[in-house]
């Protein structure tokens, strides 16, 4: 699959993660997996040129929606028991 990757830094030239990047963008055939891990984890935008016109992969502005639980149903351990008393001995 061929991407194009823009570097969140505008303008960045240089190699990064194997790919050559100018002017802040990169395109490349078949990346390694663990360079689009690290792309996605940096913040950098990964198009797939391969797939429908513009669909992003990675990171994008807008947050997933998340479901959220109406109720804690994950179970508490029980309370330790606590011996009241003085620590230690004197005398």
């Amino acid at each position: 699959m061929q991407y194009r990757i823009t570097a969140p830094v505008h303008g960045h030239t240089g190699i990064v993660a194997g790919i050559t990047f100018a002017d802040g963008v990169a395109t490349c055939c078949d990346p390694p997996l663990g360079a689009l891990e690290y792309f996605r984890r940096h913040g950098y935008e990964l198009v797939c040129l391969d797939a429908e016109p513009e669909s992003v992969i990675g990171f994008t502005a807008e947050a997933p929606e998340v479901p959220v639980a109406t109720g804690d149903t994950t179970p508490k351990p029980a309370p330790r028991n606590r011996t009241t008393g003085k620590r230690g001995s004197e005398g």
